[in-house]
C-alpha cells in the first residue's frame, strides 16, 4: 500500500518497464501487454499508474511441429520503476520458468487466473477515431455507440506517446448520440499523423485507438458533458 508502478506511456513522470529476455531458438516474445492505467497527480505531475495488484503480459510464439515433452527454458530481465508519492525506487528482477510442449490443456484454476487479468486489458476499438488541434484545444472524436456498455463520465483518453495533449490537464468529454468527443489542452509540441492511445470507459474498461487527424466538430448543445482531472 502507497507503491505504484506505471504503465506503457507513464505521464509526466516515471518510465515504461523494460524486459530483455534470452528465448530457446524460434520462441519469440511480443510487446508486452499493460491493463487500463489509473491517474495519480504528485506535485502538479500527471502519471498513468497502477496503485493495487496488476499483471503485465506478454504473448510467446512457439514454433509450430515441436515434440510433446520439449523443454523450452524462458528467462527475462524486467527493469522497471516503483513509487511513492515522495521516493522512486529502480527494481531489477531476473524472473525465470521453463514451458513444456503439451496438447495445449488448461488447468480450471489458471485459465481463471489468466482470464481475470485479461479482462483488464483494453480491447480494440474496431472504429476509426478523429483528432483536431484548434485554439490550442486537443479534441477527439471516437465513435461510440449510445447504447454500448461504458460509464461515459468515467471516459478519459490516455495516448500511448507524448505530442497529443497536457498530461495534467482536465479532460471534458461529451457523450453525443452515437459518438463520444473528448477535449483538453493541447500538448506544447503537438504531434502530427496517427495518435494511438487507450480510451478508459470505466474502472479497468477500455478501448485500443487510433485517431487520424482530421475535423472534428463540437457536440450538439444537447450533448451530456464530464470533467475529469
Amino acid at each position: 500500500r502507497g507503491w505504484h508502478g506505471y504503465w506503457q506511456t507513464p505521464g509526466d513522470a516515471g518510465v515504461e518497464t523494460r524486459l530483455t529476455w534470452t528465448l530457446p531458438e524460434g520462441v519469440k516474445a511480443g510487446g508486452l501487454r499493460y491493463p487500463v492505467p489509473e491517474r495519480l497527480i504528485v506535485a502538479g505531475l500527471m502519471n498513468y499508474v497502477y496503485e493495487a495488484p496488476f499483471a503485465q503480459l506478454v504473448d510467446l510464439t512457439i514454433p509450430a511441429g515441436l515434440a510433446p515433452g520439449t523443454r523450452l527454458p524462458i528467462t527475462v530481465k524486467a527493469d522497471y520503476l516503483v513509487c511513492t508519492t515522495e521516493i522512486c525506487v529502480p527494481e531489477m528482477q531476473t524472473l525465470a520458468t521453463e514451458l513444456v510442449v503439451g496438447d495445449g490443456a488448461i488447468d480450471a484454476a489458471t485459465r481463471a487466473r489468466f482470464d481475470a487479468w485479461r479482462q483488464k486489458l483494453p480491447r480494440p476499438l474496431g472504429s476509426p477515431a478523429t483528432w483536431q488541434i484548434a485554439d490550442g484545444q486537443f479534441r477527439l472524436a471516437v465513435p461510440f455507440p449510445a447504447g454500448a456498455d461504458g460509464d461515459a463520465g468515467a471516459v478519459y483518453f490516455y495516448p500511448l506517446a507524448g505530442g497529443a495533449i497536457d498530461y495534467a490537464a482536465p479532460q471534458v468529454a461529451v457523450r453525443d448520440g452515437d459518438r463520444l468527443t473528448l477535449t483538453t489542452k493541447a500538448a506544447t509540441s503537438p504531434a502530427d499523423g496517427a495518435i494511438n492511445g487507450v480510451l478508459a470507459v470505466g474502472n479497468d474498461r477500455g478501448f485500443l485507438l487510433t485517431a487520424a487527424p482530421g475535423i472534428v466538430s463540437a457536440a450538439s448543445p444537447a450533448a451530456a458533458g464530464f470533467a475529469l482531472g
